[in-house]
């Protein structure tokens, strides 16, 4: 009896699945820029408020930092072709001389949303914990799509840095 009753359960979730017809793209997708610009998420920030750098390239990476309540990150721009870039992380390297790999570990055990590892120091530099916030951008959608990322990014970056006892660079 269970496994019936189980079997019609699944039968009743997979039924709209079946009968649905394979999405197909709208001409209007198929022709929206796929991606994002540097420059354009720049202005963006700018926009609302944010100090940012000059768009900078070197080894094939695209970035720019930005200041922003007391705190330098960056934003670095992934799986580019030309100017269009398809996804976007946000990035911030701290130092302190108390840094530890607990820390960090502890974090990513109790957090969602932003990664962070740690580098020991060496030559007498601090250690430093670096925390990322990786975003994908869906085609045709602009700079607005990256609102509520922004949002979690900017929510959860100072938490990180009290966490962790960190100084940001």
């Amino acid at each position: 009896m269970r496994r019936l009753a189980l079997a019609a359960a699944l039968a009743m979730i997979a039924a709209p699945f079946a009968a649905a017809p394979a999405m197909a793209q709208t001409p209007a997708a198929a022709s929206a820029p796929s991606g994002l610009r540097a420059a354009d998420v720049g202005a963006w920030l700018t926009g609302l408020g944010g100090q940012v750098g000059p768009v900078q390239t070197a080894n094939g990476q695209t970035w720019f930092a930005v200041n922003n309540a007391g705190l330098t990150w960056a934003v670095f721009f992934q799986s580019c072709q030309g100017d269009l870039c398809q996804d976007v992380q946000f990035s911030a390297v701290v130092a302190s001389a108390g840094a530890t790999l607990d820390q960090i570990n502890s974090w990513n055990r109790d957090n969602r949303f932003l990664k962070a590892f740690h580098t020991p120091g060496a030559d007498g530099e601090a250690p430093t914990g670096t925390v990322q916030y990786d975003v994908l951008t869906v085609p045709g959608q602009g700079v607005e799509q990256l609102t509520d990322p922004l949002a979690v990014w900017l929510q959860l970056l100072p938490q990180f840095t009290t966490h962790v006892g960190l100084t940001p660079q």
